[in-house]
């Protein structure tokens, strides 16, 4: 598996590639991690973190993102040969007596191989410890300046 973080180094002999029509820096964005063109996670200047996954999009807060990467890492590390591997507030783990595993979040189901999984899993705990390296969010709104000079007062 390839993951580009955030600071632009590679892990795992990755080879680059575009992350979906998603350019870092293009209004704010930061790509926290980059599997190949169709698979990356994104912080936008908006706060909101956003999973590419194929055809898939999810977008959710840094808070509900950090909860679905630790419930992933739980779940990662987990040999059950059948059951629920993990369980936070937004979904749950699960894998079935085929092998596949089950992730639940919120209202949308993902099914994957194995193998799949684990690529899914390291790219978000790659994205997680990418988060923390992230440039800050732009503030919000203008600052307060105080009176203007005169002694005027706006209303």
């Amino acid at each position: 598996m390839s993951v580009v973080v955030a600071n632009g180094s590679q892990k795992e002999g990755a080879s680059g590639g575009g992350a979906g029509g998603v350019r870092p820096g293009r209004l704010g964005e930061v790509v926290l991690a980059r599997r190949d063109t169709r698979a990356c996670v994104v912080r936008g200047c908006d706060g909101l973190v956003r999973l590419f996954w194929g055809p898939v999009a999810v977008g959710m807060s840094q808070a509900e993102f950090v909860g679905l990467a630790g419930m992933l890492s739980v779940a990662a590390g987990r040999e059950v040969r059948c059951g629920e591997l993990a369980r936070c507030g937004c979904g749950s783990v699960s894998r079935c007596a085929m092998g596949q595993v089950s992730l639940s979040h919120r209202d949308l189901t993902l099914w994957f191989s194995p193998r799949e999984f684990e690529e899914f899993a390291g790219l978000v705990l790659a994205a997680r410890r990418a988060l923390a390296d992230a440039p800050p969010l732009p503030p919000l709104g203008v600052p307060w300046r105080g009176e203007p000079a005169g002694g005027c007062r706006r209303n």
